[in-house]
C-alpha cells in the first residue's frame, strides 16, 4: 500500500488546474475617496450587473456587443465608462448629485437567503461576518439559520458544527470548492480560519454536488477568500477583550504587473489567551488556553488566453492547555505519579499545499437568456496536506500523524447557452498513523487509503424559470486489514437537484441522493478521550463506511410588504435517513464507551422557515426557526429502543436586526436566540429515564463606527451572562470512570465585552 500510495502521489503532481472566465473588475468611489457599498455596476442595454461589497469592489462578466459600464448610486450621478477589449480593470468616481433615474441598490446584510442559489442555503457576506467579533469559522454562525456550533467537550475546546439534526461529520466543507478539515485536523479545523480571511461563507443545506465527492449527506459549506486581486492593498484587524485576549489579522495584496497578470496575497493570524478562565467556579478551565499562529500565501496568474494558475499553501501551529486551574505542563510527570490534578495539553501541526490550472478550450457557447458568453474549460485541482497532533487528556493520549493528496480532473462542456456536462475523476490517497493510549492500555489504529472515482453531472437550465442537475459518480474504496489483505467496497453515489420558478418571486427547490463517509473513530469523536469511560471497538471490519440518503425541499415566496420585494419567506423540510451508522455510544452502566455499527432506524428530520426583511433603507431584519427531530435506535437487552440523539437541540430560534447610517458610517447589531432542550446521555445505563437540558436565551450586540479608512467597533456576547454551571461530571475524580466533560449543552463561557478595529488600505 506504501508503495501505491507514494506512486499516484508522484503521478498527481504531474497535473495541473482549475480556472474562471476573464472578468472586469474595479472599486467605486465618491469624490471624497470614500468607496460605496451597494452601488450598482452594469453594462449598459442589459440586465447583467452587479453590486459592489463591503469594500467597494465588483466583478462583473463581459457582455459581448455591449461595451459601454455604467456605475450608479442613489444621491449620485451616474458613470458611464466604454471598456475596450483586454481591459480588465475599471474603477469609478461618482459625483454627489442627483439622479434622473432612480437607483436599485442591493444590500450588504449578513445572511442572505439564495433565491438565485440552485440549491437551499443562505450567504453569509464579509458584512455578516463583521456583525460580531467573528475570530474564526466556529464563531461565524452565531446568526445563521441553518448551522448550530458548539463544544465537544469541556476540557480540548474542540468546536463542533450540527446541520440538519446531525453532527458536522456528515457536513463537507470546502476552501474554494475544495474539500478540507477531513481526518485527523477536523476536530480543530473551524478554529484554523480567521473571519477575517473570508470574503464570505456560502451555505448549502442537504445533498450537494458530486463533483466535490461523495461524503456531504446533510449540507456543504464553501469558504471564499479575499482574492489576490482585490483592490484592498492592506486590511488591518485587532481584537481585545475582558478576558485579556488579543487577537490580530492582516491581509496584503500585491500585483507584479501593471495589468495584474500575476498576484498574490499574504494572509496572517495570531491569537493568544494570557490568563484561564473560571467563571462557573468548579476549579476547571472553562476552556484551554490557546495559542496560535496562522499564515497563508495565495497566488492568481492570469494568461493572455484566458488560462488561470492559482496555488498556495498555509501553515498552522497551535498549542493548548486546559484541565486544572493550577496545571501547567511542567506538572505532567506529578499528574502521572500522585494522580490529584487533571490537565490536557494539545499540540497541532498543520501544512497545506494546493495547485489548480484551468485552460479554456474550444469555441465560445452565446447564452441568449444571459447575455454571456459561456466557454468550455479544462481544470484540474490537486491538495496535498500534512497534519500531527500530540495530546493528552488527563491519562489519555493520542498522537496522530496524517499525509494526504487529493486530486480532481475534469470536462466542462456547453452543449448550448442551456445545457451543460462535467465530467471527470478524482483520486483520494492518505496515510494515517494514531497511537492511542487510554489509561495506559494502547489503542493504536493505523489507516492507508487509495480512493480513486469516475463522476458525471449534467446541467439544464431556461433562465428565471426552470434548472436540473443530475450527477452520478463512482468510487473504489481500498482500506487494508489487520490480518495483511486489502477491503475494497464500490460506492455509487446517484444525486438530484431541481428548482422551478412558479413566478418571479416564488421559488421550488428539491434536491435528494445518497452520501457515505469512511469514519474516523477517534478524531470524529475527539470528546471520549476527555472521560474516564473505557472505550471498546466493536466496529466490524469493513463497516466503517456510514451511509445515508438525504432528500428535502424548499418553497421561497418574495413579497412586497412595505416596499417592492421588500420581504422573502422560505420554508424547507429535510430528511437523512442512515442505512449504516458508525455510533459511539456511552450509555452503559459499566463506565464504557463502545463503538459500533448498526443498521437499526436511525434518522433525522429538519424543519424550517426564515423570513427577511428590509422595510426601509439601512434597515435589516432577520428571523429563523428551526425544528429537529433527530432520533437514534439503540439495543439494550434484546430490546431496540428509538431514542432522540443525544445533545442534538430540539428547537432553534433566532432574530437579527441591523440597522446602518448613510454610507455604514454607524452599524448597529442586535442578535436574540432560543435555544431548544436537548437530551442529556444517561451515563447511568438508565435511558428510559433520560434528562434534558433547559430551554435558555441567548443575547448579542455590538455598535461599529467608521471613521475615515478605520472601523471601529465594540460589542457584548451572552450578555445576560448564562452559563452551563456543570459541564465536567465527576469532577472530583477525574481519573475515574465517573469523569467526564463530553456533556455540554450551553455556553461554556460568560457575559463577554470586547472592542476592536479594522484598518483598510487601498
Amino acid at each position: 500500500m506504501k508503495r501505491k500510495f507514494f506512486l499516484l502521489c508522484a503521478l498527481l503532481v504531474g497535473f495541473v488546474a482549475a480556472g474562471e472566465a476573464q472578468n472586469i473588475r474595479g472599486v467605486v468611489r465618491d469624490n471624497s475617496g470614500e468607496v460605496l457599498i451597494g452601488a450598482s455596476v452594469y453594462w449598459e442595454g442589459t440586465t447583467v450587473g452587479t453590486a459592489t461589497d463591503v469594500d467597494g469592489t465588483y466583478e462583473l462578466y463581459r457582455v459581448k456587443g455591449h461595451p459601454r459600464l455604467v456605475a450608479a448610486y442613489l444621491g449620485y450621478v451616474d458613470s458611464v465608462q466604454e471598456v475596450a477589449e483586454g481591459v480588465k480593470e475599471v474603477n469609478f468616481t461618482l459625483s454627489d448629485g442627483v439622479n434622473i433615474e432612480e437607483v436599485v441598490i442591493e444590500g450588504v446584510s449578513n445572511n442572505k437567503i439564495r433565491q438565485s442559489s440552485m440549491m437551499v442555503g443562505e450567504n453569509i457576506s464579509f458584512a455578516g461576518l463583521c456583525k460580531m467579533a467573528c475570530c474564526n469559522l466556529a464563531e461565524s454562525f452565531e446568526n445563521s439559520a441553518a448551522v448550530t456550533v458548539g463544544y465537544s467537550d469541556a476540557v480540548s475546546g474542540s468546536r463542533q458544527i450540527k446541520m440538519l439534526g446531525l453532527a458536522g461529520t456528515y457536513t463537507q466543507i470546502l476552501d474554494e470548492n475544495r474539500p478540507i478539515m477531513r481526518g485527523i485536523g477536523s476536530p480543530y479545523g473551524l478554529n484554523y480560519t480567521p473571519g477575517m480571511w473570508l470574503n464570505s461563507i456560502q451555505v448549502s443545506k442537504g445533498i450537494a454536488s458530486v463533483t466535490a465527492g461523495h461524503e456531504a449527506m446533510t449540507g456543504q459549506i464553501n469558504l471564499e477568500y479575499r482574492k489576490p486581486t482585490d483592490e484592498e492593498k492592506f486590511f488591518l484587524n485587532l481584537y481585545f477583550d475582558n478576558e485579556l485576549k488579543p487577537e490580530v489579522n492582516i491581509a496584503m495584496s500585491f500585483a507584479f504587473d501593471k495589468d495584474k497578470r500575476l498576484t498574490t496575497n499574504i494572509l496572517l493570524h495570531y491569537s493568544g489567551d494570557t490568563q484561564p478562565m473560571d467563571h462557573n467556579g468548579d476549579g476547571f478551565r472553562d476552556l484551554p488556553m490557546a495559542q496560535q499562529f496562522n499564515i497563508a500565501n495565495r497566488w492568481l496568474y492570469q494568461a493572455t488566453n484566458g488560462m488561470q494558475w492559482r496555488w498556495g499553501w498555509r501553515f498552522v501551529n497551535e498549542n493548548r492547555v486546559g484541565g486544572d486551574m493550577e496545571y501547567s505542563p511542567e506538572r505532567y510527570d506529578q499528574m502521572v505519579s500522585e494522580k490529584q490534578i487533571y490537565g490536557s495539553e494539545i499540540k497541532n501541526r498543520g501544512l497545506n499545499g494546493y495547485l489548480k490550472v484551468g485552460i479554456p478550450v474550444g469555441a465560445a457557447v452565446w447564452d441568449e437568456e444571459a447575455q454571456e458568453e459561456k466557454r468550455s474549460s479544462v481544470a484540474f485541482v490537486m491538495d496535498v496536506d500534512n497534519f500531527n497532533m500530540d495530546s493528552y487528556f488527563g491519562l489519555n493520549t493520542y498522537k496522530g500523524a496524517e499525509n494526504s493528496i487529493w486530486g480532481n480532473l475534469s470536462y466542462l462542456h456547453y452543449f448550448s447557452g442551456r445545457s451543460s456536462l462535467t465530467a471527470g475523476g478524482s483520486l483520494w490517497a492518505r496515510q494515517i498513523e494514531e497511537n492511542v493510549l487510554q489509561m495506559a492500555k494502547p489503542l493504536e489504529n493505523g489507516v492507508e487509503m487509495v480512493e480513486p472515482g469516475l463522476f458525471a453531472e449534467y446541467t439544464y437550465a431556461i433562465k428565471d424559470k426552470f434548472s436540473l442537475v443530475a450527477g452520478l459518480r463512482g468510487d473504489l474504496m481500498t482500506t487494508p486489514l489487520a490480518d495483511g489483505s486489502d477491503y475494497s467496497q464500490f460506492l455509487l453515489t446517484p444525486r438530484m437537484h431541481l428548482r422551478y420558478n412558479f413566478t418571479e418571486q416564488t421559488v421550488l427547490r428539491a434536491s435528494a441522493g445518497l452520501g457515505s463517509r469512511k469514519v474516523m473513530p477517534f478524531t470524529d469523536n475527539i470528546w471520549m478521550l476527555a472521560t474516564g469511560r473505557q472505550i471498546v471497538n466493536n466496529i466490524e471490519a469493513g463497516k466503517d463506511l456510514e451511509q445515508a440518503a438525504t432528500f428535502g425541499g424548499s418553497l421561497s415566496h418574495t413579497l412586497s410588504l412595505v416596499g417592492y420585494n421588500d420581504m422573502t419567506v422560505s420554508v424547507d423540510f429535510f430528511r437523512t435517513q442512515f442505512s449504516n451508522t458508525v455510533y459511539a455510544d456511552q450509555e452503559w452502566a459499566d463506565g464504557t464507551i463502545r463503538l459500533y455499527n448498526t443498521d437499526l432506524p436511525s434518522w433525522a428530520n429538519n424543519y424550517q422557515i426564515d423570513v427577511q426583511w428590509t422595510p426601509t433603507e439601512g434597515l435589516d431584519i432577520f428571523t429563523t426557526f428551526r425544528y429537529t427531530d433527530s432520533r437514534v435506535t439503540l439495543e439494550r437487552d434484546g430490546n431496540e429502543m428509538l431514542v432522540d440523539r443525544p445533545l442534538v437541540g430540539k428547537f432553534k430560534g433566532l432574530v437579527n436586526v441591523q440597522y446602518a447610517t448613510k454610507f455604514r458610517r454607524w452599524v448597529f447589531d442586535f442578535t436574540a436566540q432560543l435555544n431548544g432542550p436537548m437530551r442529556l446521555p444517561a451515563l447511568d445505563g438508565n435511558i428510559a429515564a433520560a434528562e434534558y437540558s433547559p430551554v435558555y436565551p441567548m443575547f448579542y450586540g455590538q455598535v461599529s463606527h467608521r471613521v475615515g479608512q478605520w472601523d471601529i467597533y465594540v460589542g457584548c456576547e451572552n450578555i445576560l451572562n448564562y452559563m452551563q454551571m456543570d459541564p465536567i461530571v465527576g469532577i472530583d475524580t477525574p481519573f475515574s470512570p465517573d469523569f467526564n466533560s463530553s456533556v455540554v449543552w450551553g455556553p461554556l463561557m460568560g457575559r463577554k465585552f470586547y472592542i476592536g478595529a479594522r484598518f483598510n488600505l487601498y
